[in-house]
């Protein structure tokens, strides 16, 4: 690390020093405009950030940091279209799927969307599928999960959609499950055309005889060798990381499934957040701020996960997709030249949907031992189903932030049950589990509504994010080698559990499973 960045992390780490401790409620006594000077807005997104354990200071401090890491610079060579992944000399140009009227006309990338909507129209009118099988795991899956069931009432009434990712035999069978094989399309999705799951999947599901396959995939060669017919294939590039690719061919499933025009209205809102991110300052740029406080939480304050928590059941697969992109790209322990990092350059991400999250694992958010920060987020447009439900949601998204914030003195707890008629030996007993620490940090986050265009502002300003937390720990976002070590071993393990030799460097505990698993 540059004694420029030491020096920057030095000043945040002395604020963090200041802070640590501070309670929320004292923060918005001293500063009363304190909501509005935290409060940021991109397109289609509003984020409160005054319940984090920040202030101005700290701000500064962290802003001084960013100047240190050159997030501009960093940023500048994203959009430019530099190797931005620096183990493996491709640069990342997801952002590019998005450019809905590209310079000079037709592209690559808009004729592969030209190719989708044509076929999506052929296979949505024609009248000759009932079903459309999805099979990819990893970003070609989660991806078009999500879009799909946030934008429910965008779909198509005359296509039953079913995904298949597990190589676990029972998610396959699920997916064909009561379908007729001749009226149901078959999309294998694979940027290599190697992945053991996918393919294992896709074979059974093919030897079942659907009518059609189609393949979207970077190994255009590799489908058409496996038995897709050339006009059904449709490419992407290695510039698309995987957990970046929902915006391409990848979700051709969804441009068949939803409704004419709403794919495009989604690569639209995404270009809206794409030009925010590209040319707002850092201080005023939402997914920078808030890249920002998520490094500000892990590695100055040590909070060593976080929990995301959509208060729309539209949103529910957010927090899955969520893991993969951020924890799959900055689940890292070397920074971009290959040195050890002092520090986390990632949290671990979970979360579920409230209020279905409320009765799980708020207990440990408001008692537990460690403070976890929460993201919440809530749809403040038009919402579906019973009118009555809307403030319903909204009390207790806000009431499970200022909770975690204000808690409840073991003092409160007491004079509350005596007051309820409890003797006071009861009441003092009680009281300490009663208690809540409070001083617990959140963001609140809302989308302006869950339409196509907020849905891709929001997904493209995490993916953002994720960029720009990168930026400030010095790490490469966009390889994923931690994935490669565990297929590697599986591949060698597979012919010993199907009654081969095993191999004769297994540890004890491996050998003796592969002997009790084997078939």
């Amino acid at each position: 690390m540059s004694a420029t960045m030491n020096e920057a992390w030095a000043k945040v780490e002395t604020e963090a020093a200041r802070l640590r401790g501070a309670k929320l409620l004292d923060l918005f006594a001293a500063d009363p405009n304190r909501v509005e000077t935290l409060t940021f807005e991109a397109p289609h997104l509003k984020a409160d950030f005054s319940k984090q354990r920040i202030d101005g200071p700290a701000c500064d401090a962290v802003a001084a940091l960013a100047r240190a890491a050159d997030f501009d610079g960093w940023r500048a060579k994203l959009f430019n279209g530099e190797a931005v992944n620096t183990t493996e000399n491709r640069a990342a140009r997801h952002w590019a799927l998005r450019i809905t009227d590209p310079p000079g006309g037709d592209n690559e990338v808009t004729a592969v969307l030209d190719r989708m909507h044509e076929f999506a129209h052929e296979i949505g009118e024609s009248g000759d599928f009932d079903a459309v099988i999805h099979i990819g795991i990893g970003g070609s899956d989660l991806g078009p999960r999500l879009v799909l069931d946030a934008l429910k009432a965008y779909r198509r009434s005359n296509i039953i959609v079913r995904f298949a990712a597990n190589v676990d035999g029972a998610d396959v069978a699920d997916a064909i499950e009561g379908l007729d094989p001749k009226r149901t399309l078959l999309i294998v999705v694979s940027k290599t055309f190697t992945t053991q799951e996918t393919l294992a999947n896709a074979e059974f599901v093919r030897a079942w005889g659907p009518a059609r396959i189609a393949a979207a995939t970077a190994a255009t060669e590799k489908a058409v060798a496996w038995g897709v017919a050339e006009r059904d294939v449709f490419p992407f590039w290695d510039w698309v990381g995987g957990r970046y690719s929902l915006w391409s061919s990848v979700s051709l499933v969804c441009e068949i499934a939803l409704t004419h025009g709403v794919f495009f209205r989604m690569l639209e809102g995404a270009e809206e957040m794409d030009t925010h991110f590209r040319n707002a300052p850092f201080a005023e740029n939402l997914p920078a701020i808030s890249a920002a406080v998520q490094m500000w939480n892990r590695e100055a304050l040590g909070h060593g996960s976080y929990a995301l928590v959509p208060y729309s059941e539209r949103l529910r697969l957010l927090p899955a997709w969520l893991q993969q992109l951020e924890m799959e790209s900055n689940g890292k322990g070397v920074s971009r030249d290959g040195a050890p990092l002092k520090r986390s350059a990632c949290a671990v991400t979970w979360g579920a949907a409230g209020t279905n999250a409320q009765h799980s694992f708020f207990q440990l958010l408001h008692q537990g031992v460690d403070e976890i920060p929460v993201e919440f987020i809530v749809n403040a447009g038009a919402q579906e189903g019973p009118a009555s439900h809307r403030a319903k949601v909204y009390a207790n998204a806000l009431a499970q932030a200022r909770a975690l914030m204000v808690g409840k003195s073991a003092a409160q707890a007491k004079a509350e049950m005596i007051a309820k008629g409890v003797s006071e030996a009861e009441a003092e007993r009680l009281a300490p589990h009663r208690a809540f620490s409070g001083k617990r940090a959140s963001t609140l986050m809302a989308i302006d509504e869950l339409s196509p265009e907020a849905l891709g502002a929001l997904l493209a300003f995490y993916e953002h994010r994720t960029f720009a937390e990168a930026v400030l720990a010095g790490i490469n976002p966009f390889d994923q080698w931690g994935v490669e070590l565990g297929k590697e071993m599986a591949a060698a393990l597979l012919p010993a559990l199907e009654g081969g030799t095993p191999p004769a460097d297994l540890d004890p505990s491996t050998a003796a499973w592969v002997r009790q698993l084997r078939t």
